[in-house]
Parts: C-alpha cells; structure tokens; sequence
C-alpha cells in the first residue's frame, strides 16, 4: 500500500501546537524559556542523520527489565493498528517508533519495521529532520528540547539545541523519565544505546512526553519477545530542525 495513500485521508490538524493532544501521554510543549543547560558529563556533537536513520537489530541486552511491561496506547503498523500484546505475539520487530501530530490525532504511537519505511513518512507528511536549518522554522519558538530526570518535568534538566546531541550522557544515562521537544526543529529522538544504536523514538515538534514510562520498543529477540519500557532506558538523544 502507498504510504501517502494511508496518509492523505487523516488530517493532520494537530501537526504543531494547536489543539488538545488526544492520544495519551502526549501533550503540547507548555511556553518556557529554558535556554543552554549543559550536561556537563556528556560531549555534545554535531549528528549527522546517517547515525539515527538505520535499522535497529534483534536483540535484548538490558539489564533488569520490566517483566510483564506492555504500553497501553495501540501501535499503527503499515495502515493497521495493533496492541502491545499483539505485537508480541505476531512478534512484528519495529526498529522506529513515532510521536507527533498524526500520532496524537490517532491516540497511537506509530511503528515502521525499517528506516525505509520511516523516511517515506517523513517526505509524505513534509517532516524530513535536517541538520541545519531549512528556512521553515517557526518564529517566536523555543528551539531548545529540554531533558528531565523525572516523570512530569521534574527534578534536574539539560537542553539540547537543533543540529546537536550527545552520544553518551554520562550520570544522564538511563535516568531520563520526562521530555520537551524542540518547538523551531522538527524532532528530537531518544535511542535505546548509546552512540545512537538500538530502537528509536521520535517526537516530533512542540509535543512533550510527561511520563516515558508510557511507551516502550519490542525487541523480537528469542526467547523473550518482550517489551522494554522508555523511562531511565535512554543512552543517547539528539535534535533536529
């Protein structure tokens, strides 16, 4: 099936900052003035988008999982919507996970099995991450995305500006619960490993996660076919216009 084909027949109202995020967990970025927070234990570094648009493998290595974790909100895989247990069972592997605008709209959380399939979502809906600036940015917005140690935006923060990220974070290493994205860039994503390796997940522009622990990746590794959870499972972040 074309990918725009699915696409064209759901608005896509809710892209940046307007209206009520439907689905859950997944709210507007509140106004703020949040500017340079370093993480002064990670290096920050220039991203090229070769190192986060790649397939992620079939593999669980992490340590103390939650047994039993399934995210509540439905997965859209190739135009059709699946549970968390489903997934399991059908043991589909998704090496993205998306959301955004779209996502809200539909109250699910959106799955493309390859990076392929991920940068066709991008071109058809006009959301390509770029490196530097592209000219389309919106005016009077926060570029900077912004890190929380605790679920609700709480506890200690870094920022992270368009074009940047951190392949290690140093004491910020599976301890992030809470997060702001960029509201000039079109994404922030945060992966599963450091240097950007692992499962992905993309949120995209002026959207907040108040609570990681809301969402999850699937792993698809024999023989435990489980999910892991987002909260303190981040190694690496970056941002992007």
């Amino acid at each position: 099936m074309n990918l725009k084909t699915v696409i064209g027949s759901l608005t896509l109202a809710v892209m940046l900052t307007g209206g009520t995020a439907l689905a859950q967990n997944i709210e507007p970025v509140p106004p703020h003035d949040t500017g340079d927070l370093p993480n002064k234990e990670g290096k920050l570094e220039r991203v090229p988008l070769s190192k986060v648009l790649r397939d992620a493998p079939r593999e669980d290595i992490e340590n103390q999982p939650v047994e039993g974790f399934l995210p509540e909100l439905p997965i859209l895989v190739d135009g059709v919507k699946y549970t968390a247990k489903e997934i399991q069972e059908k043991d589909i592997h998704l090496s993205h996970y998306v959301l955004d605008g779209r996502s809200a709209e539909l109250a699910v959380v959106q799955g493309f099995r390859t990076t392929e399939q991920l940068k066709e979502y991008f071109a058809a809906t006009g959301q390509f991450p770029s490196e530097q600036p592209t000219g389309q940015q919106l005016a009077n917005c926060n570029p900077w995305s912004v890190f929380f140690e605790h679920s609700w935006y709480g506890g200690a923060s870094f920022s992270v500006y368009p074009g940047w990220g951190y392949p290690t974070l140093g004491w910020w290493n599976d301890r992030i619960s809470s997060l702001w994205s960029t509201q000039c860039g079109r994404w922030t994503l945060v992966t599963e490993h450091a240097w950007y390796g692992g499962h992905v997940l993309w949120i995209g522009r002026a959207w907040a996660i108040p609570n990681m622990g809301s969402y999850g990746w699937y792993t698809g590794w024999w023989p435990f076919r489980r999910w892991h959870s987002w909260n303190d499972r981040v190694s690496s972040v970056a941002v992007y216009w």
